[in-house]
C-alpha cells in the first residue's frame, strides 16, 4: 500500500505539521499517512500530540547525552533508514516523505528520501537568511533539503522567489501560506484554550498585570555573550518601565537556562522567569501582549495574528515580510538597539494588519495537492 510518511522531530515541526495531519483525517485520508516521531525535542514535544488531537505511529530514539550535530545526523540516518526497511518488508510503499522546516530531522529526512529515490515534500520551503552560518545549522539544513525536494510548499511569494533564484522549477513550487496560522486558529477555537489558561500557574502570576512583554531566546547564535547582552537590555528596560511586566520563558538548553538563572533576573520585581510555556499559554500571552522580544521564527509568524510587534533578536531573518510590514524589528543582541527600539515601539499604536504569513487555509491547499500528486 502506498503511504506518505510525515516526519516530526521538534515542537515547531509538530505545531506546523499538525494542521496537515488533521486535514488528512478530516478528508478521510488518515490511512494513507504514517507519522514518525524522531523525538529530537523529546521533552518539549510530548505534550503537543494530545493538544492537537493527533498521535504518531512510530517513534525513533535519536537523542543521547553529549551528542554533537554530526553524531545526531548519523544516528538519525541509521534509524530512519531502518524504519523504511521495516516498512518495505511489511509491503508498505513510501509514496513520499513530508517534513517541515529546517532542523536536523528535516535534512536527514530529505537525504534518506533522496538515497531511496522517494519523493520529498517540504513544508515551509524557500526560507533563506542568505548567510550559511546564520542561523546555524538551519540555513544549511534547508538548502540541502531544497536540493532534493520534489514539491516545495512555500509559505510566501518571497519564499517562492528565493527558490526560483536557486534554479528550482516554478512548476514544483506551491505558495500555500504558513500552516502556523492554521495551528493557532485551531487552538484558539478549542474549549481548552481559555480553560487551560485560566487554570494555569502562569495565568495566576499575570493576573491584574498590564503591559506584558513576552521574551524567548533559544538560538545558538545567542549563546554566550549575546545572551548576556540581551539580559542586560531586559534589566535596563525593566528598571525604566516599572509599569511593564517582562515574562521570560526559559528554554531548557543548559547554555540558556544556566545563564538566565544566574543573572539575578528573578530579583527584579517586574520580571517573571517561567519554564517553557505550552502552546496554549504562548497564544494566551500573545493575545494580551504589548510587545514580544524573541529569536523564534514561530513567534515572528504568530504575533501578527494578535497585532503584537516583535523585536527580533537576530542580525537577519528569513521572514522579512514582517519587517517590511513594520510588525517585526531586527535588533540583534545589541543592548542599545533593543532598548531604543522597544521605546519607539511602545510609543506607537498597534495596527490592525493582516498576518503576512497565512490565511488559515494552508493545510487544505497542501493536502488537496498531495492527494492528487501522490495518490
Amino acid at each position: 500500500m502506498k503511504k506518505l510518511i510525515a516526519v516530526i522531530g521538534t515542537r515547531p515541526e509538530l505545531i506546523k505539521t499538525a494542521p496537515v495531519i488533521r486535514q488528512f483525517s478530516e478528508m478521510g485520508l488518515r490511512e494513507k499517512l504514517i507519522i514518525v516521531n524522531t523525538a529530537q525535542h523529546k521533552d518539549l514535544l510530548d505534550p503537543f500530540w494530545g493538544l492537537f488531537g493527533i498521535d504518531y505511529d512510530y517513534k525513533l530514539d535519536l537523542m543521547v547525552s553529549g551528542q554533537n550535530l554530526s553524531k545526531l545526523t548519523s544516528r538519525a540516518i541509521i534509524q530512519f533508514q531502518g524504519l523504511l526497511d521495516n516498512l518495505l518488508n511489511d509491503d508498505i510503499v513510501p509514496a513520499g516523505i513530508l517534513a517541515q522546516g529546517d532542523t536536523t530531522t528535516v535534512m536527514v529526512s530529505s537525504m534518506v528520501a533522496f538515497y531511496n529515490q522517494i519523493k520529498f515534500l517540504h513544508l515551509e520551503a524557500g526560507l533563506r537568511s542568505g548567510d550559511l552560518q546564520n542561523p546555524f545549522p538551519e540555513e544549511f539544513n534547508r538548502k540541502v533539503a531544497s536540493m532534493v525536494t520534489s514539491v516545495h510548499f512555500a509559505p510566501t511569494q518571497l519564499a517562492k522567489e528565493n527558490l526560483i533564484n536557486e534554479g528550482i522549477n516554478t512548476k514544483n513550487i506551491l505558495v500555500t501560506g504558513n500552516t502556523v496560522v492554521d495551528a493557532l486558529n485551531y487552538i484558539t477555537s478549542t474549549e481548552n484554550y481559555k480553560h487551560g489558561w485560566n487554570n494555569s500557574e502562569l495565568s495566576m502570576k499575570l493576573k491584574n498585570r498590564e503591559n506584558i512583554v513576552l521574551i524567548t531566546c533559544h538560538r545558538r547564535e545567542n549563546f554566550g555573550q549575546n545572551l548576556k547582552n540581551i539580559i542586560e537590555a531586559i534589566k535596563k528596560l525593566a528598571d525604566v518601565h516599572h509599569d511593564y511586566c517582562f515574562v521570560w520563558a526559559i528554554h531548557p538548553n543548559p547554555q540558556v537556562k544556566d545563564t538566565l538563572l544566574s543573572a539575578g533576573l528573578a530579583e527584579v520585581g517586574n520580571i517573571i522567569l517561567t519554564p517553557p510555556v505550552n502552546y496554549i499559554e504562548l497564544l494566551n500571552i500573545l493575545s494580551v501582549c504589548r510587545v514580544a522580544i524573541s529569536d523564534s521564527g514561530g513567534i515572528q509568524e504568530e504575533a501578527p495574528s494578535f497585532n503584537v510587534p516583535v523585536l527580533v533578536l537576530r542580525e537577519k531573518t528569513e521572514r522579512p515580510e514582517g519587517v517590511e510590514l513594520g510588525v517585526a524589528h531586527l535588533v540583534e543582541a545589541d543592548v542599545d538597539k533593543i532598548v531604543n527600539t522597544f521605546n519607539e515601539v511602545i510609543l506607537g499604536k498597534p495596527g490592525n494588519r493582516t498576518n503576512p504569513y497565512g490565511d488559515g487555509y494552508s493545510s487544505i491547499k497542501i493536502v488537496d495537492y498531495i492527494n492528487q500528486y501522490l495518490f
